[in-house]
């Protein structure tokens, strides 16, 4: 997607009358140029992107004089040149963007983002803090500081299953993860595949640290996410080790497809979707899909068996510092808060942070919401893991890649763990 310079013109209108004893003049005004709102985001066929798009069209029909220009990025777009891209003359006036400190964290450290909190408190969006610590950051470091990032929805992380196949072979939801075993050897034996399995995509970096959040508890995520409290080595760190020794258990068992390394994202949720397999670890960006595109059986969702679940509110929406239409990009900002918005957002499939319950009937909401209520109700959402350090996605990709076909929990955890611990704000 080529990145588009932007220019903004300020709308000229010029009347003059000059009324004279004996005659009249009119100065003829210079033809109006329409400024132009950029704005992007990278979330594609989902119940956000399905809001944003019709807020969107509100947006210009309560501004007829400016021109909109959107455009559609992807994620790797935002997450390997965000910095740059904003630190340029390319840089949109409002853009959806990765939150956590190696993305939205260097961007306000940098100077590159603006400081919303002045619009929050204009349009009073009195954000509970378990919302909107995603969006604050100081000295780049997420949780506490300036508000410079507004998430519009929820995310988590859970288990995808196959009513069908669950009944047919007599396995009931896990409720501890020696029964989440004992369900996938079952389906094994049965000649069912347990569990899809994107070894080659983002659905590792999710598994291996879901595995390793199913063992923690606030504290570890305070170290290792926030920096608080006692260092984390990640290196030889038990929690982390324990996960990568299971997804290998799990693997060397078949409960994976084979050569699961291989197997990008898409390709595992159509299997899923197609009655593949009993299971599949996803996020909840992929409701929408599921809902419109099973119809061989029934599905449902449940949190994996633990302590904690990966999950937060979602990615941010964000001011740039050199968006010359601040003003524009706070009011779609209050747009996408509002209870309209909250509530389509909800009736689109998506997980609405503040839709009045009894207005959002789609039962992919209600399908999606009550494993998210059940692990906010606890306190138990864990982040993600590639937040904590810059560059850490596409280590914790390539080693959790390596570690599914190879087994090489040792080489995973040097890997992944000095990076991290070289990453890692020193005391």
């Amino acid at each position: 997607m080529k990145l588009v310079n932007k220019t903004s013109v300020r709308v000229l209108a010029v009347a003059v009358v000059a009324v004279f004893a004996t005659t009249s003049t009119l100065a003829t005004a210079p033809a109006a140029t329409k400024k132009t709102f950029n704005i992007w985001w990278y979330s594609k066929d989902n119940a956000m992107s399905q809001t944003w798009a019709v807020a969107l069209k509100e947006l210009k029909k309560n501004h007829p004089d400016v021109k909109v220009n959107f455009q559609l990025k992807t994620f790797e777009q935002i997450n390997n040149a965000g910095a740059q891209i904003l630190n340029s003359n390319a840089a949109p006036d409002l853009s959806e963007w990765n939150k956590g400190n190696g993305t939205a964290g260097l961007a306000s450290k940098a100077g590159l983002l603006t400081d919303l909190s002045s619009y929050s408190k204009k349009y009073k969006w009195n954000l509970p803090s378990s919302v909107s610590l995603y969006g604050q950051y100081d000295k780049g470091l997420m949780g506490t500081g300036k508000l410079y990032g507004v998430p519009t929805y929820g995310e988590y992380v859970s288990v995808f299953y196959n009513k069908d196949l669950f009944a047919a072979n007599g396995v009931a939801i896990p409720k501890t993860m020696a029964e989440m075993e004992m369900a996938m050897a079952k389906f094994k034996s049965a000649g069912v595949v347990p569990m899809e399995m994107a070894g080659g995509d983002y659905q590792t970096v999710h598994n291996v640290y879901a595995l390793a959040v199913s063992r923690a508890n606030q504290a570890w995520i305070n170290s290792f996410q926030l920096f608080k409290g006692k260092a984390i080595d990640a290196s030889k760190d038990a929690n982390i080790k324990w996960a990568a020794d299971t997804l290998v258990k799990w693997n060397k068992a078949g409960y994976f497809e084979p050569n699961a390394s291989g197997v990008k994202a898409d390709d595992a949720v159509a299997e899923f979707q197609n009655g593949k397999a009993a299971m599949m670890i996803g996020g909840s960006w992929l409701d929408g899909g599921m809902e419109t595109k099973i119809s061989s059986f029934k599905y449902g969702k449940f949190l994996l068996p633990g302590t904690l679940s990966v999950g937060s509110a979602g990615n941010l929406f964000v001011i740039p510092s050199k968006s010359k239409n601040k003003d524009l990009a706070a009011e779609f900002i209050n747009m996408l808060l509002s209870k309209k918005y909250q509530n389509y957002l909800g009736n689109a499939g998506g997980l609405a942070l503040f839709a009045d319950a009894d207005a959002v009937a789609n039962p992919a909401s209600a399908r999606t919401a009550g494993p998210f209520g059940q692990a906010v109700k606890k306190n138990a959402l864990a982040m993600y893991p590639d937040w904590p350090v810059a560059g850490y996605y596409p280590i914790l990709l390539a080693a959790g890649t390596e570690l599914l076909a190879s087994g090489d929990v040792a080489g995973y955890m040097k890997k992944t763990g000095d990076f991290y611990n070289s990453g890692r704000p020193k005391a």
